[in-house]
Formats: C-alpha cells, sequence, structure tokens
C-alpha cells in the first residue's frame, strides 16, 4: 500500500503542476486574459444599463438579486464564449507576474484603440463627405444630362409635355373649395 499511495502523490503533484501549462496550450494568455476582461466589462455594462444603473443600495433585495444572477449569466456566457472556465480564469490570473499584467494591460489599451478606431471609421463611412448635392430640377435654364456616352457631345432632350404654360391643367381655388360662404364656427353655435 506503501507504493500505491507515492505514486497517487506523485500523480496528483503533476496534475497540480501541469495545470498552468495546460492553460497555456488552450490559448490562455495575457492577451486573452484582456480580451476576456473587456468582453466581461462590456456584458456587466448592459445587465447595469437593463436594471437603470441604479446602486445596489437603491435596489430592492429582489432587484438586487436578480441583477447578480444576470450578471453571473453573462460572464458564464463569455467565458463559454472564449473557451475558458472562470476557475482556469482565476486561477491563471492570480498567478500572473508583473509582466503578464503589463501586457494584459498594454493589450486592452490595443483593443480599446482599435474599437475607438472601427468606430470612428464607421462614423466616417455613415457621415460621407459631408456634402449634399441638390438638383434644381429640369428646365432649358438649368438643363439636366440623364445619359451621355464616352466622348459624345452632352445633350439635352426637353419633352415639350413638362413645358408648364402648354396644356397644364388648371386648379381652381376659391368658391368651389368645399365650405359653405358665410358659415363661421361661430354662426354654427349659434343655430344650435
Amino acid at each position: 500500500m506503501t507504493t500505491r499511495l507515492s505514486l497517487m502523490l506523485a500523480a496528483s503533484s503533476l496534475v497540480v503542476l501541469a495545470t498552468p501549462a495546460l492553460a497555456e496550450e488552450e490559448g490562455l494568455t495575457p492577451e486573452k486574459v484582456a480580451a476576456i476582461q473587456r468582453d466581461e466589462s462590456a456584458a456587466q455594462a448592459k445587465v447595469n444599463e437593463e436594471h437603470g444603473n441604479r446602486k445596489p443600495s437603491e435596489m430592492s433585495n429582489a432587484e438586487r438579486g436578480q441583477a447578480i444572477r444576470d450578471q453571473q449569466k453573462e460572464s458564464a456566457k463569455v467565458m463559454e464564449k472564449h473557451g475558458v472556465s472562470a476557475k482556469e480564469f482565476a486561477s491563471f490570473t492570480a498567478r500572473m507576474n508583473p509582466e503578464d499584467n503589463q501586457r494584459v494591460a498594454n493589450e486592452a489599451k490595443r483593443l480599446d484603440d482599435k474599437a475607438k478606431a472601427e468606430k470612428e471609421a464607421e462614423a466616417k463611412k455613415r457621415k460621407g463627405d459631408g456634402e449634399v448635392h441638390i438638383q434644381q430640377g429640369f428646365s432649358d435654364s438649368d438643363p439636366v444630362e440623364l445619359e451621355s456616352a464616352d466622348g459624345a457631345e452632352p445633350s439635352v432632350d426637353v419633352d415639350g409635355s413638362l413645358d408648364s404654360s402648354a396644356g397644364a391643367p388648371t386648379v381652381e381655388i376659391g368658391d368651389s373649395a368645399g365650405t359653405a360662404k358665410g358659415m363661421s364656427r361661430k354662426s354654427s353655435k349659434r343655430r344650435k
């Protein structure tokens, strides 16, 4: 039984010593830690916004409990997204040395700068060049070229039916607008 005990102790010590190496093999690096922390803080901010960005002291016990459960769910989703368990993440971050912490800070800054640049590019794309081109219309004084061939002389075709003076329908404004003459709001109240 003594050999079994010594073998079990040796095997268990190998498992304990191999855990940091396994975390590195699975891709848990200070850079990945920064990405996980960024996603987790975004998820927590989303949950806080859903609960009105109130302090815990401003919530009832039921609301506070629901907020905590929602935060735990979101945190679990982030860990699952990155393929890391909360235990592995906590043990890896607890064992990080100052150089690793600096790598995490640098990666977090890089991710923030990248997100800011993407946001600015998207806003610039939506905004366009800032100029609005206004077309005045079709007339002899402001002709608009609809189609042109490369190298051809520009030409404008004006349809005679578009001329406002030639055969345009007339609209009468006045007596036949659909209201009774001489009848105002005051006179209709007196008749009742």
